[in-house]
């Protein structure tokens, strides 16, 4: 199994670079709404995607006009994204590629089609005397790629490539190949995003996902027939689960799913569609005298519900990062605390980035955990850390102003004629220095 420890993506919409490390079980993107914390998870998702699909919906994602820049300062970039960690513990590995977007060519209306311009794979063996890694993938244009095809020798030997292929997809395919199981283990990441938190009753009954021309394509099963499933079969998670809500909740008393009868035991085999199994959450508050639907509750305690079970999921099916937006809207303040730390119980070895647009839930995590979107007059989104070297300082300007580090870096952020000397001095280089291309760091 791989894991993810660091990911880095760019050339997105209004994205030139961005780098997030996962140095504990989860990290926030704070900013205030319209400054691209939804493109940069947008931005992990459309690279993690692009690992997995086909060569054909590749050639699709590379003309996707609704992921290209139009940004002035960074149009024309290509696409890149990358991802660290380990495997199997004592491995660690570095994969990257980078694309071309589809571009009109001689200002007519022809146009080239996006192609794969880069990839490398590298791993290393932590148990070595002196570790370093050993490059098993090298691709330095569209069509020209090396690797490595066995354990004494060097990356090489050429492989045949098309402009829309990833050299990991083929590779994946080689059966005999000696390094395999790193390339399986890369495309056997899962990286899931939690959608629609802003509404979740929406997933506490059946839903329909309608396409084009109103044809049906799916039905997706419900939280309920999720929370059934574990009660059913998994005693341990559902009593962790419900002991982890009544702490959250203590209105609550008892929590239980049961399935609805829809339909009879025998039908008519001739019926052209039989009517999947549905479910139900029945809550027993402690002061009224029967037990009511879920739904039946605030959408705060909905989405602590919807939120704590996507975790269990995530961490029982192996998931490496699950995505979270705006985590804070509809829970109040006073829980955030106790739902994070809840959070890190159930979240295991997988990884946790949400966004945040209020300092709320930032005065409950760390500095290094705290990705800050930073004012640029270029319009590019610029997420960092605070230096370590300062945070003492940073918590000291917050305090002469009594205000906690999560209020102050909200402030500084909707502050946009900052000294760019100050945000430089406490983040290091930026891309707040109008007309500069890197905001080059004071020395």
């Amino acid at each position: 199994m791989a894991t993810i420890e660091k990911i880095c993506t760019g050339g997105f919409r209004n994205i030139k670079s961005i780098s997030l490390d996962f140095k504990s079980q989860m990290i926030s993107l704070l900013a205030p709404n319209n400054y691209g914390k939804s493109n940069v998870l947008d931005a992990i998702m459309f690279g993690y995607s692009f690992i997995r699909n086909s060569s054909e919906i590749k050639t699709r994602m590379m003309s996707d006009i609704s992921c290209i820049s139009i940004n002035k300062y960074i149009a024309g970039n290509p696409f890149f994204f990358e991802i660290a960690g380990s495997v199997d513990e004592t491995f660690d590995y570095k994969y990257r590629y980078s694309f071309e977007w589809k571009i009109r060519k001689n200002g007519g209306t022809e146009y080239r089609d996006g192609r794969i311009a880069e990839e490398y794979l590298g791993i290393r063996n932590n148990n070595d005397v002196k570790p370093k890694f050993l490059t098993l993938i090298n691709r330095t244009d569209s069509e020209n790629a090396k690797y490595n095809p066995s354990e004494t020798g060097r990356c090489s030997k050429e492989i045949a490539i098309s402009p829309a292929e990833l050299v990991l997809n083929k590779l994946s395919n080689y059966d005999d190949w000696y390094y395999i199981k790193f390339a399986k283990a890369i495309l056997n990441i899962r990286i899931g995003s939690i959608d629609s938190l802003s509404n979740p009753e929406e997933h506490f009954g059946i839903s329909v996902n309608v396409g084009p021309n109103n044809k049906i394509i799916r039905i997706e099963n419900s939280i309920a027939e999720s929370f059934y499933n574990i009660q059913k079969n998994d005693k341990n998670s559902y009593e962790f689960l419900v002991s982890s809500i009544k702490n959250l909740v203590p209105a609550i008393e008892k929590i239980d799913a049961k399935p609805i009868q829809l339909k009879n035991k025998t039908l008519d085999k001739n019926i052209p569609f039989e009517l999947p199994d549905q479910f139900q959450i029945m809550v027993k508050e402690k002061n009224n005298n029967q037990s009511t639907p879920f739904q039946f509750l605030s959408t705060g305690c909905m989405k602590v519900m919807y939120l704590l079970l996507a975790v269990l999921k995530a961490q029982k099916e192996g998931y490496s990062v699950l995505i979270v937006e705006e985590m804070e809207n509809s829970v109040h303040p006073k829980l955030l605390q106790s739902l994070l730390s809840t959070i890190c119980d159930f979240i295991g070895e997988t990884r946790l980035i949400f966004t945040s647009h209020s300092p709320n839930l930032a005065q409950y995590l760390n500095a290094s955990q705290l990705y800050v979107g930073l004012p640029s007059p270029k319009g590019i989104v610029d997420f960092k850390t605070l230096k370590p070297s300062r945070v003492h300082s940073a918590l000291k300007i917050a305090g002469s102003g009594d205000m906690s580090l999560g209020e102050y870096l909200f402030q500084l952020m909707l502050d946009m004629d900052n000294d760019s000397d100050l945000v430089e001095y406490l983040f290091g280089k930026t891309e707040m220095v109008e007309g500069g291309t890197d905001g080059k760091e004071k020395e």
